[in-house]
């Protein structure tokens, strides 16, 4: 980091498009998938409707994975360098569209099986 612009254009952006994912995620699945309805006793509970998977909720690493990857491929792509400069708004999109998708599909899949 040898000067300002390269901390802010190259360390800062850079984790922004770590963390816009996440946010994204945790976004989409209150306000999108769960309507901000919590059942708060499940949080805490074990084989509670939170814990998925032995505790990982595989369609959330997914969606967050693709955030990322869409989000950094502007560094690596030079066309593609504006993903890049707005990664964390990019991440947030592609993550919570790609998590409320999948938990949208997860729930139609369990509603066809009943």
């Amino acid at each position: 980091m040898t000067d300002f612009s390269s901390y802010i254009f190259g360390w800062l952006v850079g984790y922004s498009g770590l963390l816009g994912p996440i946010a994204g995620v945790m976004i989409a699945d209150y306000f999108l998938v769960r309507r901000a309805h919590l059942k708060l006793d499940d949080l805490y509970r074990r084989n509670g409707i939170y814990e998925y998977e032995n505790g990982i909720n595989l369609r959330a690493v997914a969606a967050l994975v693709v955030g990322i990857v869409v989000a950094l491929l502007g560094l690596v792509i030079p066309p593609l360098r504006l993903l890049y400069d707005y990664a964390w708004f990019v991440g947030f999109g592609v993550s919570g569209g790609v998590y409320a998708m999948l938990m949208q599909r997860a729930d139609l899949c369990a509603a066809e099986r009943r």
